[in-house]
């Protein structure tokens, strides 16, 4: 067995790998993302929109395992976060993961982590978590020295097709509300670098990078709501794991909460989702009785955050 850094030339053979591996998360779809994709870093420095769009922005380090000339297995991880780490099943047992995982501990080691988490790195994440389903994995990573951390994750699904409360209509409906209170509920524009900064700003974290994403989408995959040209909440979907129709992140100006602008920009989302999908996953959610409200939840995943000191 070889352990060597995997390039772009292998992507189909490691989305092979992916698509037979995972059994609880389609990373197959999203293979270049997490494989090679960037992340954001946190925070970002000014100027923020130059960051965002820097296509170096936190490159992970991303590794393969060859038996003979056959691809079996494929790592990738940033700092302390393994974005993803998947071995073919005709391969398991013969130590591959053991030797994946080991690079990871000594690359996060060489980059001063104080520890290593499975899959939950913000901005660019397959899950927020190890799906709680996904037992084998999970007994894995503990004989291995992970252990739970007490920050339990929840991502919901909607039907966002046949839902009689996601549709244009009812989101038209939304949006002339709060036009009669004096917003404008709108689809951002691609270029709409101010929203990144204003979100910087406000929220920080990694949604600006995940908006700078979703603005790549086509259609954007960004609405906004503004009040005398000022923005007043955003939402967006395909931010990350793009193709997958997830829905986040989501914010509203404190000064502005309670005018249903979260209710509307939701909506608007949703239905752009329900374009290409039946589902659409809301990830790391908060709060879960306002998707069941607005639009109804059709299923609840958990998922276990795993973290190991190194």
């Amino acid at each position: 067995m070889k352990i060597a850094p995997l390039e772009r030339t292998a992507l189909l053979e490691a989305t092979r790998v992916l698509a037979a591996a995972c059994r609880f998360d389609r990373a197959d779809v999203v293979a270049e993302e997490k494989l090679f994709g960037p992340g954001p870093v946190l925070p970002p420095p000014p100027p923020i929109a130059e960051a965002i769009f820097d296509p170096n922005t936190m490159a992970p380090t991303t590794v393969g395992a060859w038996e003979g000339d056959t691809l079996v297995g494929v790592a990738a991880f940033a700092v302390k976060h393994i974005r993803v780490l998947a071995v073919a099943p005709e391969a398991r047992g013969r130590g591959v993961g053991s030797a994946l995982l080991a690079t990871c501990e000594q690359a996060a080691r060489g980059a001063g982590a104080s520890q290593l988490r499975a899959l939950d790195l913000p901005g660019n994440y397959l899950a927020p978590g190890v799906d709680v389903d996904n037992v084998e994995t999970i007994a894995w990573l503990e004989r291995r020295g992970f252990t739970r951390v007490p920050e339990p994750r929840t991502n919901v699904l909607i039907d966002v097709q046949g839902n009689p409360r996601v549709t244009s209509a009812r989101t038209a409906e939304l949006a002339d509300r709060a036009a009669q209170r004096g917003y404008v509920v709108r689809r951002a524009r691609a270029n709409e670098i101010a929203l990144l900064d204003a979100v910087a700003r406000e929220f920080g974290g990694a949604w600006p990078f995940e908006l700078a994403r979703a603005l790549e989408h086509t259609p954007v995959g960004v609405h906004v709501a503004l009040k005398d040209n000022a923005y007043c909440a955003f939402a967006a979907h395909d931010g990350n794991n793009r193709g997958l129709g997830w829905f986040g992140p989501t914010g509203t100006w404190p000064a502005h909460r309670g005018q249903g602008l979260g209710e509307a920009l939701l909506l608007a989302c949703l239905v752009d989702v329900g374009e290409v999908h039946m589902q659409c996953e809301v990830a790391w959610i908060g709060p879960r009785p306002f998707y069941e409200k607005v639009a109804g939840i059709a299923r609840d995943r958990y998922f276990a955050v795993m973290s190991k000191p190194v």
